[in-house]
């Protein structure tokens, strides 16, 4: 079967990150000329490995213009992964680093965008870019009121700028820019970065390290809906396949799950008996974090299956574990 992708030159920044290695991967499988942009100071190879002989790598540095607008040379269509992402503990105590290296990267990117000018782009924002006030789920149908998420607050401006300088560059360059906005993303390529790791990869190596009783940020109620990165790629995918860039649209669904259920599925699946502790002095962020999914789903189309439920990307990232920490 003819893929959309099938011989045309793409190009896929942040290409050996979490989200970018799964993309670069199903890019590859449809046939595609892949262009992985990165300077490998977060990502790594070793998950991709297979696909070195597969793409084009170029080692850019998105933080200088003329290496942005070099390394999207040719490209016909561009994904936009590149970002300084970490937990809301980095996060919060960093807020206008946060800002300051996403937003340089991301003009750089879309002045390399208008200079080369592709059929069409995808920029990835975040649901940072939400109110903590905000109604649940978090509609993309609505105009963004209110500051962006609390815990996030440096990250959430900059996704916020880079969505407003999205839409003027659309209007004048007439390039298709579509702009989406995932939600609690995870998966079993994540990068270790100690401290400042995300929320399940840093649960995750804490409990089958043999923290027990395991310590929990907040509350422990506080729920999010989470999605892996290999459906968040395959949903960045049909959209474009699609055609998709009337606004911003979230990758992510109305159902949830709390902090102290989620930890107590990863023990399940590791046969383990676990004691929790909820550290109320730690930030939890805010309370419910689920997409309104109907716009998403309106721009997916009928046919689009999601891969990976929770209960299999929680194995997924017991198996991550073993391999990255005990060589198992």
């Amino acid at each position: 079967m003819h893929s959309f992708y099938q011989g045309k030159p793409v190009a896929v920044t942040g290409g050996l990150g979490l989200i970018g290695s799964f993309l670069c991967e199903e890019l590859c499988a449809r046939g595609a000329k892949v262009i992985l942009v990165d300077d490998e100071s977060k990502g790594s190879w070793k998950y991709i490995p297979h696909l070195r002989d597969r793409v084009e790598f170029r080692r850019r540095d998105l933080a200088d213009p003329q290496q942005a607008i070099e390394g999207l040379a040719g490209a016909e269509f561009v994904f936009h992964l590149a970002s300084r992402a970490y937990g809301v503990g980095f996060s919060q105590k960093n807020n206008f680093e946060m800002f300051r290296f996403n937003d340089l990267v991301n003009t750089n990117v879309l002045d390399g965008i208008a200079a080369n000018h592709p059929q069409q782009a995808l920029v990835v924002s975040s649901s940072c870019v939400y109110s903590d006030e905000g109604p649940t789920p978090m509609s993309d149908c609505q105009p963004l009121t209110g500051e962006p998420e609390r815990v996030n607050w440096g990250y959430g401006w900059a996704k916020r700028v880079l969505e407003q300088k999205a839409f003027i560059y659309q209007k004048e360059t007439g390039i298709p820019l579509t702009v989406v906005r995932p939600f609690n993303i995870y998966g079993e390529r994540y990068n270790w970065v100690g401290d400042s790791s995300q929320a399940i990869p840093m649960l995750t190596k804490r409990l089958l390290d043999g923290e027990n009783p395991l310590v929990i940020w907040g509350t422990g109620n506080q729920r999010r809906n989470y999605v892996h990165a290999l459906d968040c790629a395959r949903v960045m995918l049909q959209l474009v396949e699609n055609g998709y860039h009337e606004r911003p649209v979230n990758i992510g669904r109305e159902e949830t799950v709390s902090v102290k259920d989620l930890v107590q599925r990863l023990a399940s699946l590791n046969s383990m008996s676990l004691e929790l502790v909820c550290d109320r002095t730690k930030p939890e962020g805010r309370f419910i974090k689920s997409a309104d999914s109907n716009l998403l789903m309106a721009a997916l189309g009928d046919n689009f299956v999601w891969k990976v439920d929770l209960q299999e990307g929680l194995s997924r990232m017991i198996s991550w574990h073993r391999q990255t920490f005990t060589g198992k």
